[in-house]
């Protein structure tokens, strides 16, 4: 195949841009930095080369996926007429860029959340545009207009949140943008619905020994996959004996089939070579330099089984709050206090004792 062949890889070296930038780098004609590849047309290449020079500690640790945004966000703005740039533009500097900073504070930016900002400037940019071809300005836009746009246009709420913003800013007089609607809650996940498809994936070894980990996790332990793929190896410990994993604040002991899947996939990470430069301890690490394996990629892996991540963390704390006491449940498997108690006050719940998690399982 072409990409196989090194003098294709040559030929592209010296003809696509970000060839050119990497050659230029290397003489010494351009600086080596952030900047630098800043100047370069956004691209996964582009993205991968920053993450290893980053891993190779020759440019500063940043938020990539961050750092994408912004200039993904400014080419948003250049693009727009001066009128609509300003606005959109003070909109994601003070709300959009400042909510995401203060959430990587606790959380990085993932995927998911990178995708929803990114989408949802668009919707904005896009309902600007519709302004000036209704002859319509922010400052004159009134009720009839709004309705006339949610009609037409489904799926909006980040415009109605951007609408609201300016209603606070005073940049358009008080509205009333449409509420969204609240979503009914899915149907729950029966409990040996649950337990088989455990099964399955403790069988099933033509799936990645990371996403068969990952599943067994959301599905015994109600964990979110974007939780499941922050997971670091320092959260594992007693690989020795009761091989527990930490979540919330205190550890939870595993059952022993996914204690020793868990133990055999972690062997099997010690021989692999890491990236240079080391990086955060991973305990599902990425192809990427310094980062985790994608959470598409272990839905995809998982889409066979069918296992639906969110529907089956509410049924599983439903199932537990109704044995263990809600703050136990909130303190061992690291979601809110609140969510809990919900969760207890939905299923009329009584506090008793630890349950295990399933017989067969420690048995096996």
């Amino acid at each position: 195949m072409a990409a196989r062949d090194p003098r294709a890889v040559v030929r592209w070296l010296r003809r696509s841009p970000i060839g050119k930038t990497l050659r230029a780098m290397a003489t010494g004609e351009v600086q080596i930095s952030h900047d630098t590849l800043d100047a370069l047309p956004l691209s996964p290449r582009v993205r991968y080369l920053r993450h290893m020079l980053i891993s190779a500690e020759t440019l500063p640790t940043i938020d990539v996926r961050l750092n994408d945004l912004e200039m993904l966000a400014e080419h948003l703005v250049n693009d727009l007429p001066s009128h609509h740039a300003q606005i959109i533009n003070q909109y994601f500097r003070w709300q959009v860029l400042r909510q995401t900073r203060q959430r990587r504070a606790q959380k990085p930016l993932t995927v998911g959340m990178f995708n929803a900002r990114w989408s949802a400037l668009r919707k904005i940019a896009s309902f600007l545009v519709w302004l000036d071809d209704q002859g319509v300005q922010m400052g004159t836009l009134d009720q009839r207009s709004v309705d006339r746009f949610f009609t037409h246009h489904r799926s909006q709420g980040a415009v109605a949140t951007f609408l609201n913003w300016a209603i606070r800013q005073k940049l358009t007089r008080p509205l009333m943008p449409p509420h969204r609607p609240q979503a009914r809650p899915a149907p729950s996940v029966p409990e040996d619905t649950i337990w088989r498809k455990v099964d399955e994936l403790l069988d099933d070894t033509s799936i990645p020994s990371a996403s068969r980990i990952i599943g067994l996790l959301v599905l015994v332990f109600a964990q979110r996959i974007s939780d499941c793929v922050r997971l670091r190896q320092s959260d594992v410990s007693g690989h020795e004996t009761t091989l527990s994993i930490t979540f919330g604040r205190t550890p939870l002991a595993l059952p022993e089939p996914i204690a020793e899947l868990l133990r055999r996939y972690v062997s099997e990470l010690e021989e692999q070579r890491t990236f240079v430069g080391g990086g955060p301890d991973w305990l599902f690490p990425g192809t990427t330099p310094h980062l985790h394996v994608s959470e598409a990629i272990v839905t995809l892996h998982l889409a066979p089984h069918k296992i639906d991540a969110r529907r089956t963390q509410n049924a599983r704390i439903d199932q537990l709050v109704q044995t263990v006491p809600a703050s136990v449940v909130a303190d061992t498997l690291g979601i809110n206090i609140g969510t809990a108690i919900r969760h207890a006050a939905r299923t009329g719940s009584r506090w008793g004792n630890y349950p295990e998690l399933r017989a067969s399982l420690s048995d096996e």
